[in-house]
């Protein structure tokens, strides 16, 4: 038979392909975690050399490094600006400065009250300006509730126009706990977007039991640095623009506030403790005279990103996010030998166990959808870099889904996982199987009065409208005391360090449970969901399920 050229091409490609070595076939399962690596991970984020790794100094830059230096071992692709793996944030910083602070509260005769700044009374340092002065007649607001849902408007029938809008610290009682951390999250916007110029919140009862604010003034908080991210047009993005000002009294002078106003402290008092927090509003006998000073700079930071592309044309473009603060609270102003704050267990645990788990998923089974690996900055200022990476996202696509993983107390073989956000997104049942293979039980929220769904780094996603879970070490097992020990004797302290006998078996047990999280998200067929109706999912116009 006579072959013709293009028979010939087809023969020839024939022979060389069956001359060629097979292309090895892709793992069918993940690898094994490794136990020494994320020691050693651990060690390095940790050391006091990283000097407690706060957002905006060397030793944080020096952690940004060794990330961006580990993903590239392992073969993770840049994610962040200009094909590198940072995502560099410009901050500006704000610190209290040392004099020029006054409160002064003024009755209807234009007599003094008797508060004395830096004993019972505070002035905050601001982000909006270095220096402001208000002078305004004050409205009570209560708590500062918005919430139609509810059919509770703390503001109604209130005018706050250049005033100053003096609240109750904390959220009224009986709100389911999650969203009541978001109501209270959300009470100075409810106040700025009405026109108040300043705020004065009082101390109550409640608030006092679980942050007293003479442990505020003797911790030395007020004398640390607050950042906030700038915007294109080099302002500081702010939630409540129209705040000047900010300040607060203790809970014995709070009395003082209410002679001569429509109800007396008393009764004021007794509704805030009550269930559901009943507190009338109304314009208040008094002028509120503010002056803040601080000092302003700028800093810089980077999230560092790296990910793995998704294989599927269909799926790629969908993101399934795996997150952990990188940053710790740096060094303390304390009388003790050690002022390093190392931030082992928060949150370098999250970060070794990230890298373990991105390690595993390079070398796993393809991925359908791609997964981003972000370490982020700024968690301890106020979950800044999530919030910006959700917000200004450099890598192309659709965020689908967030797993974050923050201060998992690995000192016991955990038997069960806390899942935050378990009942609110179809995340949970991916979770569940995949711990469920590992033996591995999911429990509910043992602490649901803390409201922790919406305290750490996923909560910026969820603002953004993606499903998210934040995932811990149960209490099982001795997860209680192990907890209960971490909270009481280390938590942002320097005793936070590699002393505090770690079990790394637990911590790989930790990230393979995540890769097996991100692996089953990547490759489901349908994108994680909100459930039907959820609050979040409604407050942020998140996909849901039909």
């Amino acid at each position: 038979m006579k072959l013709t050229s293009l028979g010939l091409t087809a023969l020839m490609a024939a022979l060389i392909a069956a001359c060629a070595p097979e292309a090895p076939a892709a793992p069918a399962e993940l690898p094994a975690a490794d136990a020494a690596a994320i020691e050693a991970h651990m060690a390095y984020l940790a050391s006091d050399d990283l000097e407690g790794r706060e957002a905006g100094t060397p030793g944080y830059d020096i952690a940004a490094a060794y990330v961006a230096g580990e993903f590239e071992k392992i073969g993770i692709a840049p994610a962040g600006d200009g094909d590198t793996y940072f995502q560099e944030i410009t901050f500006q910083r704000s610190v209290r400065a040392a004099e020029g602070r006054k409160l002064e509260v003024k009755d209807a005769s234009g007599n003094l009250l008797p508060f004395m700044e830096g004993v019972d009374a505070v002035v905050y340092n601001s982000l909006r300006a270095p220096e402001a002065s208000v002078d305004a007649p004050a409205v009570f607001v209560g708590f500062g509730i918005d919430a139609p849902e509810l059919g509770r408007d703390d503001f109604a029938g209130l005018d706050l126009t250049g005033k100053v809008a003096v609240i109750l610290s904390g959220t009224p009682k009986g709100i389911q706990n999650e969203e009541r951390a978001f109501y209270g999250n959300r009470k100075f916007k409810n106040i700025s977007d009405r026109g108040a110029v300043a705020t004065l919140s009082i101390e109550t009862p409640t608030s006092k039991g679980v942050y007293p604010f003479q442990r505020l003034l003797a911790e030395g908080r007020l004398e640390g640095a607050s950042l906030a991210w700038l915007q294109a047009d080099g302002t500081a993005y702010t939630n409540s623009p129209n705040i000047q000002a900010t300040s607060a009294v203790s809970l014995e002078v709070a009395p003082a506030l209410f002679a001569g106003a429509p109800e007396t402290w008393e009764a004021i008092i007794t509704a805030a403790e009550a269930e559901g927090g009943a507190v009338p509003s109304f314009d208040l006998p008094l002028t509120i005279s503010i002056t803040q000073r601080s000092t302003h700079d700028t800093v810089k930071s980077a999230n560092v990103l790296g990910m793995l592309e998704g294989t599927d044309p269909e799926l790629k473009d969908e993101l399934i996010v795996i997150s952990a603060h990188l940053d710790h609270i740096g060094i303390s102003k304390s009388i003790e030998e050690d002022t390093i704050n190392n931030g082992a267990l928060d949150n370098a645990s999250g970060i070794a166990t990230l890298l373990d788990a991105a390690r595993m998923l390079k070398n796993g089974p393809p991925l359908r959808r791609t997964v981003v690996f972000a370490a982020v900055t700024a968690e301890e200022k106020g979950l800044l870099g999530a919030q910006y990476f959700a917000m200004n996202p450099s890598v192309p696509g659709t965020f689908v889904a967030n797993v974050n993983l923050d201060m998992p107390i690995l000192t016991y073989d955990f038997t069960d996982v806390i899942v935050y956000g378990a009942l609110r997104s179809n995340i949970a049942a991916t979770v569940e199987t995949a711990a469920a293979a590992m033996g591995v039980a999911i429990s509910p929220d043992p602490t649901p009065e803390q409201g922790i769904f919406t305290r750490s780094d996923h909560f910026r996603f969820v603002e953004a409208g993606i499903p998210a879970v934040y995932l811990k070490p149960g209490f099982q097992n001795g997860g209680d005391v192990a907890w209960a020990e971490h909270q009481a004797k280390n938590y942002h302290r320097p005793s936070d360090d590699m002393s505090n006998n770690l079990d790394f078996n637990a911590a790989a047990k930790f990230a393979e449970l995540n890769a097996r999280i991100a692996l089953a998200l990547a490759n489901q067929d349908a994108r994680p969901l909100w459930k039907k109706d959820d609050f979040f999912a409604r407050q942020f116009n998140g996909p849901m399920e039909p």
